[in-house]
Order: structure tokens, then sequence, then C-alpha cells
């Protein structure tokens, strides 16, 4: 090399360009170290996520619609038909309009939803033996064999004497990210499944619940008129007014399941019966001047063939009261018999009993008076 720093003839033209190459290496180091820097900053900040985590089985509801989730299952309450589904396993909660959940899925766990929705044709006639619901409902999400509650506060609620709820979305704190997902669905005891993965359902029972008409069908139903009673009774006492007597099957159903009993044992079914019979009648004896008109009591039985009620008579009015269902004007009177599942239905007989009395309050004689209708079984409604 000469003095003035030139590369001689016989040194290589690329050390020229060494400072150069120095330069860019520099930069390279300085960019990996910014890059590397970044990086522990973002894995500092969200070591430093100050939500606080889920705990497993927590259930959170969602104030936004969202896509409904694809195969939903069919479940038959017994007074409601819903559209049940689970999926979409999540790390996050859904966001608010851009902002962030404010909680976290369990350490090592994610987010189900489920949803449990009114069908389009939801409505089911509820038979009951008393005006106070008694059956319990439970809805369970299990995800890969663990169950986690939803009938919790904040969760679903499914009962008749409640608002029926039209958006029933609800996400679940779970273990890990599961893959097999059911929801349970549990009546009185009875318990139907809904496969997540196709929307099949096991019903059991619950599936005879779909044969019931609806409560359309039900206003359109005319009744099958009793017919002209038969008396069973010798007492010198008679009708004074005919029409008192009227008599009218008003509907028939039959159901796996009524309020109160339960669900009927495999092979039985429950017949439940609507009667508009008298609620009053006029007796009277002797004519003229010398009639004499009764007070009486009327008692009420009622017979499937042969076979006896398996709960007390209740009015129907006393079923609806205090519901938006509007009373019945005609007062039916309801009974509930058990026959083999899918049997035919024998005579129904009908008798009512008045226990006549003459001289209230100062009673100086009495008598039975009683009538009695036969409805054969093919004609019931």
């Amino acid at each position: 090399m000469d003095n003035d720093g030139s590369p001689g003839p016989d040194e290589p033209a690329e050390s020229k360009q060494a400072p150069g190459r120095r330069s860019l290496w520099r930069v390279v180091v300085v960019l990996t170290v910014v890059v590397l820097s970044l990086a522990a900053t973002l894995v500092a900040v969200r070591a430093q996520d100050s939500r606080p985590r889920a705990a497993v089985g927590d259930v959170f509801g969602h104030p936004f619609s969202e896509d409904p989730l694809p195969h939903p299952g069919e479940v038959l309450l017994p007074w409601a038909r819903i559209q049940v589904a689970a999926g979409q396993v999540s790390e996050e909660l859904p966001d608010l309009l851009g902002a962030e959940p404010t909680v976290r899925a369990p350490e090592g766990g994610s987010f189900v939803r489920v949803e449990v929705n009114l069908a389009e044709d939801y409505r089911i006639p509820l038979s009951a033996v008393s005006a106070a619901y008694v059956g319990d409902t439970e809805i369970v999400l299990r995800a890969d064999g663990r169950d986690y509650p939803l009938s919790v506060p904040g969760g679903l609620s499914m009962e008749p004497s409640g608002p029926l709820q039209q958006d029933g979305g609800r996400w679940v704190a779970v273990e890990g990210e599961p893959e097999e997902l059911e929801v349970l669905v549990t009546v009185a005891g009875l318990t139907q499944v809904v496969d997540a993965a196709d929307g099949s359902v096991e019903a059991g029972r619950a599936a005879g619940l779909g044969a019931l008409p609806s409560p359309e069908e039900l206003r359109g139903l005319r009744g099958t008129p009793c017919g002209e009673p038969r008396r069973l009774d010798r007492a010198p006492v008679t009708v004074h007014y005919l029409p008192g007597l009227e008599c009218r099957v008003q509907l028939t159903l039959r159901t796996p399941y009524v309020d109160g009993l339960g669900w009927a044992e495999t092979g039985r079914e429950f017949v439940v019966v609507h009667v508009v019979r008298p609620r009053r009648l006029s007796l009277v004896s002797g004519r003229g001047d010398a009639a004499q008109y009764w007070d009486s009591r009327l008692r009420f039985a009622a017979r499937l063939a042969g076979r006896e009620p398996v709960a007390p008579e209740v009015d129907v009015n006393d079923l609806s009261r205090g519901g938006l269902t509007l009373l019945d004007p005609q007062d039916p009177t309801q009974v509930v018999f058990e026959v083999g599942e899918g049997e035919p239905l024998g005579d129904l007989t009908l008798d009512l009993l008045a226990d006549a009395s003459l001289g209230e309050p100062f009673v100086t004689r009495r008598h039975e008076v009683r009538f009695r209708w036969t409805v054969p079984g093919g004609e019931l409604p």
C-alpha cells in the first residue's frame, strides 16, 4: 500500500468497501435490538393484563345480537318448543362495540357459546293439576364430559310462569378448549340431550309432547255434546229448567306429562278431559200453587272406561287465573286419567249428583238426585 492509503497493485479492490459493510452490520444489529425490545415490551404488556379472570362455570350474557349457531336441536318442554345449540369456543368474550371485554378466560380455559331460543311455532298447551307450576327446569352445558349449569342467576330461565326468552344466548367459562359439546335440558327429572355437532336430540318420553295440538288448533275445536242424561234416582223432584242439564266435552288431550303428576311411566300416558257441565240446578216438586222449589248442592264425578281420575277435578279457570289466558265463560272442569300409551279410549261417564233439600235454613226433607251422561270413547274430541 502506498503511504497515501491507496491500495497497492497486490491488494484486493474490495478492501476499499470494508467500512461500508461495517456500517450495514451496525444497522442490522440496531434493528434487531429494536425488534427484540418491542417484542419484549409487548410480552410485558400482555403479562400485565389487569383484567380479572372468569371462574370456571361463570355465565355471561351479551347485550348485542349475534349470528345464530349452526345445528340447533328442537327440545320439547311441556309448554313450549325451543331451539338449542352450542359451539363457537373462544379465548375471549365478544367485544362491546370495539371495547375490550372486562374479563379474561380462566387460566388455560376458554368460553363456549350456548343458545336457547323459542321455536317459531313454540307454544304447547300445558296440562297441570294446580295453578302454581311445580316442575323444575334445568339447562346444562356438557363440555368434554364436564357439566356447567346454565340455570343460574343471570343464566337461562325457562319457566311457564315467567316470560319466555326470545334471545337466550349465553357464554360459559370452561376448562380447556372442549371439542365434544352437548346441552342437557331437564324437566321434572326427565333429560333431553342435544348434540351440538349435528343438532340431534335424545328426547325420550318427551317426544310424546310433539303430538299435542297448538293453542290455535284447540280454539278451533267445537267439542262434543254429552247427549241426554239418564236419571238414576226416584226422588219426587224434577228439573224446572231443562237447559240447566246441558253438558259438553270441550277437549281431550293425550300427553306424557301433567304438571303436579310428573311424567307418566313408560308405556303409559295421561288423558286430560275438559267438561262443560251444570253448575246449578233448579229443582221443583208439585205443580201450580203447590209447587215447591228445592235448594241443591252439586257434586260431579267422571270415569273413563271405568277408571277413576288420578287427580281431583279442578276448575280450568282456576288454573289460568293470574296468567295472560282469558278465562272461559263456560267455566269447564278438568279431570285427568292414566291409560296405556296409544290405547283406544273407552266410554266417558259423567255423573251429576244434586243433594236437594227443602226448607232452608230449617230443612224438612232431603233427596239425592243423580244424572248420568255417557260419551262413547270414539266421539271424544
